[in-house]
């Protein structure tokens, strides 16, 4: 007897956390519908990217990590065509009384966004993501073994774009099928090394499109024996993968950036001058790992310190302001590796601080105190800062802190019990 399996209409439920960007399960379609309640382990933030697990205020193993409710927004639910009866949909983690939960990424972001809104201010957003694609047998080699998806690392090479066509191709009309606009797609300096680039959105769609982006492109590539990685800096001698955005502020169904070419508006001024102002207190969500600092390189087009100018892609906010109606500052300290909800809520709310304080923006101080370094410092900063507290929540602020605490533990114990090819070369031959 020929057994067929049956197709059961299934639903993902993709929730927004620390490090993967989205996490998730899948449940049958009817569980999560409107009427339908569903709940999540509240330890989705407190789990590393290979998930070990830090205890945090509201979840840890004395309370027994409990259960959230999750609300679904419905406006996110998209039928998935290239897998057969099934749709997904983002869901968040909120109270009991249906408010969002303190420790929400996508929450937070709601929240900074709404004082926007209430200034009668839109904020809207533009995603571009550097990643690699390796064969997948090569993944895991060491720093210069692994050539990456084609035989060179031209940036816009029109022979590594043909090599890719067909992944390009697919990822593309998949994003398209799900509302997604992906505007570019070319090849990056670097061994394996493209970048896409999102078309602007509101605040919130815009992350969630970024989120979803990341996920489904690493999805297809490991469908095909590929293996996608946004990674910022797994080669020392090349150039990292940053995940800028462009932000810029409509007002009355337009954009108020810039009053005339070449002309920053007053409120650009504001929100300019508050990126500039919270940069260090916001390295944390930009650059969220220790290996994320490796990429901070000017001689790489990585600034590393506050620093903005016109068109000018040595600093960290540029500005492109040529085209009043796409008016906009590129924030290029963010890397690919953090989660587009943490990168949102950096930018947006250094822009909101700016604004609500009417911060002057100085012509002639193009650069600033360094940034932080290393996560340790980056997180302490993040942790003590006034502005996140207050424009972030301290439930979210901790709980990141915790986090990457955790990680800063656990590099410093590999560092202390592994010994360096550098330590060998240095001491093995001549001691």
């Amino acid at each position: 007897m020929t057994y067929s399996t049956p197709r059961v209409p299934l639903t993902r439920l993709e929730i927004p956390d620390y490090a993967l960007g989205i996490r998730g399960k899948m449940l049958r379609s009817e569980k999560t519908r409107p009427d339908s309640l569903s709940n999540f382990s509240s330890i989705l933030y407190g789990l590393s990217l290979p998930d070990s697990v830090t205890d945090n205020a509201f979840s840890n193993a004395t309370n027994g990590y409990p259960d959230s409710s999750l609300r679904i927004d419905e406006e996110t639910r998209v039928t998935l065509p290239w897998r057969d009866e099934t749709e997904a949909v983002i869901a968040d983690l909120v109270t009991n009384d249906g408010e969002p939960f303190g420790a929400s990424p996508r929450g937070a972001l709601q929240r900074v966004v709404e004082r926007y809104l209430k200034r009668g201010l839109t904020p809207v957003l533009g995603y571009e993501f550097e990643f690699w694609i390796f064969h997948d047998e090569d993944r895991g080699r060491r720093d210069g073994e692994t050539e990456g998806l084609g035989r060179v690392k031209n940036a816009y090479s029109l022979s590594r774009i043909a090599g890719a066509a067909d992944l390009i191709e697919e990822f593309v009309a998949r994003m398209q099928h799900i509302g997604i606009e992906v505007e570019t797609f070319h090849s990056e300096l670097g061994p394996g090394l493209f970048e896409f680039t999102l078309s602007p959105q509101p605040a919130l769609r815009a992350a969630d499109n970024a989120a979803r982006a990341k996920q489904y492109m690493r999805e297809l590539c490991a469908e095909r024996g590929l293996a996608a990685s946004f990674m910022a800096k797994p080669f020392g001698g090349e150039s990292g993968a940053g995940g800028h955005i462009h932000s810029s502020l409509m007002a009355g169904g337009r954009n108020i950036f810039a009053e005339e070419p070449g002309r920053l508006s007053e409120t650009a001024r504001q929100y300019l001058a508050g990126l500039l102002a919270t940069m260090s207190d916001f390295t944390a969500l930009f650059a969220p790992y220790v290996n994320s600092y490796k990429r901070f390189a000017p001689d790489m087009y990585v600034a590393n310190r506050p620093s903005w100018g016109n068109d000018d892609r040595s600093v960290a906010c540029r500005t492109l302001t040529s085209n009043v109606s796409a008016a906009r500052v590129e924030h290029r300290i963010s890397g690919a590796d953090t989660s587009p909800y943490f990168s949102a809520l950096g930018v947006l709310a250094g822009g909101i601080h700016g604004i609500e304080n009417s911060l002057d923006l100085d012509e002639t101080a193009k650069t600033g105190a360094p940034l932080p370094t290393e996560l340790s410092e980056a997180t302490e900063k993040f942790a003590n800062s006034p502005i996140a507290k207050e424009l972030l929540g301290e439930i979210f602020v901790g709980a990141v802190h915790q986090l990457q605490r955790t990680e800063i533990r656990e590099y410093e114990q590999w560092l202390r019990t592994n010994i360096t090819s550098w330590e060998r070369s240095r001491h093995l031959e001549h001691h």
